[in-house]
Protein backbone atom coordinates (compact mmCIF):
# COMPACT_ATOMS: atom_id res chain seq x y z
CA UNK A 1 0.00 0.00 0.00
CA UNK A 2 0.97 3.63 -0.66
CA UNK A 3 2.54 5.77 2.17
CA UNK A 4 3.09 9.34 2.36
CA UNK A 5 6.58 9.13 3.25
CA UNK A 6 8.59 12.65 2.69
CA UNK A 7 10.58 11.00 -0.32
CA UNK A 8 6.34 11.50 -2.05
CA UNK A 9 5.14 14.88 -3.14
CA UNK A 10 1.64 16.50 -3.52
CA UNK A 11 1.21 17.32 -7.06
CA UNK A 12 -1.94 19.21 -8.78
CA UNK A 13 -4.71 18.54 -10.63
CA UNK A 14 -3.04 20.37 -13.85
CA UNK A 15 -0.16 17.54 -13.38
CA UNK A 16 -2.83 14.40 -14.67
CA UNK A 17 -2.84 13.36 -17.91
CA UNK A 18 -6.35 13.20 -19.60
CA UNK A 19 -7.19 9.30 -18.75
CA UNK A 20 -5.88 9.78 -14.87
CA UNK A 21 -7.97 12.91 -14.71
CA UNK A 22 -11.00 10.79 -15.33
CA UNK A 23 -9.99 7.99 -13.27
CA UNK A 24 -9.75 11.12 -10.22
CA UNK A 25 -13.54 12.12 -11.67
CA UNK A 26 -14.85 8.18 -10.37
CA UNK A 27 -13.00 8.52 -7.61
CA UNK A 28 -14.20 11.59 -6.87
CA UNK A 29 -17.93 10.04 -7.34
CA UNK A 30 -17.43 7.00 -5.36
CA UNK A 31 -16.41 9.06 -2.17
CA UNK A 32 -18.61 10.09 0.80
CA UNK A 33 -20.06 13.18 0.48
CA UNK A 34 -18.36 14.21 3.81
CA UNK A 35 -14.84 13.43 2.29
CA UNK A 36 -12.05 16.27 3.32
CA UNK A 37 -9.56 17.42 0.75
CA UNK A 38 -8.51 15.19 -2.09
CA UNK A 39 -4.27 15.16 -2.38
CA UNK A 40 -2.75 14.22 -5.26
CA UNK A 41 0.78 11.77 -5.05
CA UNK A 42 3.13 11.11 -7.58
CA UNK A 43 3.92 7.28 -7.67
CA UNK A 44 6.79 5.19 -9.60
CA UNK A 45 6.71 5.54 -13.37
CA UNK A 46 4.37 8.32 -13.87
CA UNK A 47 1.44 6.77 -11.85
CA UNK A 48 -0.55 8.88 -9.44
CA UNK A 49 -2.38 8.05 -5.83
CA UNK A 50 -5.21 9.95 -4.87
CA UNK A 51 -6.49 10.01 -1.07
CA UNK A 52 -9.07 11.48 0.69
CA UNK A 53 -10.25 11.25 4.35
CA UNK A 54 -13.85 11.01 6.10
CA UNK A 55 -13.96 11.81 9.70
CA UNK A 56 -16.02 8.93 11.65
CA UNK A 57 -19.22 9.80 12.84
CA UNK A 58 -19.21 7.68 15.78
CA UNK A 59 -16.05 7.72 17.12
CA UNK A 60 -14.07 11.16 18.05
CA UNK A 61 -10.90 11.27 16.49
CA UNK A 62 -11.09 8.70 14.19
CA UNK A 63 -11.22 8.67 10.43
CA UNK A 64 -10.91 6.65 7.48
CA UNK A 65 -8.73 7.20 4.22
CA UNK A 66 -9.95 6.04 0.91
CA UNK A 67 -6.81 5.90 -1.72
CA UNK A 68 -6.77 4.74 -5.49
CA UNK A 69 -3.57 4.26 -7.19
CA UNK A 70 -3.22 4.51 -10.97
CA UNK A 71 -0.87 4.30 -13.59
CA UNK A 72 0.39 6.34 -16.30
CA UNK A 73 -2.29 5.35 -18.10
CA UNK A 74 -5.35 5.88 -15.91
CA UNK A 75 -5.69 1.93 -14.92
CA UNK A 76 -6.38 1.12 -11.03
CA UNK A 77 -3.94 -1.03 -9.74
CA UNK A 78 -5.30 -0.52 -6.12
CA UNK A 79 -8.01 1.32 -4.33
CA UNK A 80 -8.67 0.50 -0.22
CA UNK A 81 -10.32 1.83 2.40
CA UNK A 82 -8.08 2.27 5.73
CA UNK A 83 -9.46 2.97 8.96
CA UNK A 84 -6.90 4.44 11.65
CA UNK A 85 -7.92 5.13 15.75
CA UNK A 86 -8.31 8.34 17.42
CA UNK A 87 -4.14 7.35 18.02
CA UNK A 88 -3.31 7.11 14.57
CA UNK A 89 -2.97 3.48 14.41
CA UNK A 90 -4.54 1.51 11.94
CA UNK A 91 -7.59 -0.74 12.49
CA UNK A 92 -8.81 -2.26 9.90
CA UNK A 93 -7.85 -2.36 6.04
CA UNK A 94 -10.41 -3.28 3.25
CA UNK A 95 -9.28 -3.61 -0.03
CA UNK A 96 -11.70 -2.41 -2.81
CA UNK A 97 -9.85 -3.08 -5.95
CA UNK A 98 -8.71 -5.51 -6.54
CA UNK A 99 -11.63 -7.00 -4.07
CA UNK A 100 -9.92 -9.52 -1.34
CA UNK A 101 -10.16 -9.97 2.19
CA UNK A 102 -10.25 -7.12 4.43
CA UNK A 103 -6.99 -7.22 6.81
CA UNK A 104 -7.07 -6.61 10.43
CA UNK A 105 -3.54 -5.72 12.33
CA UNK A 106 -2.61 -8.26 14.58
CA UNK A 107 -4.84 -10.90 13.64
Amino acid sequence: MFMNTPKTKSVSQASLNEAQADNLKRFLRKLPKVAEHVKIYELPDRGKAFQADVRARNISGSFARYEKQIDARGKTLLFTKTTFAPDGSIVHVKPKFPPGPAFYPGD
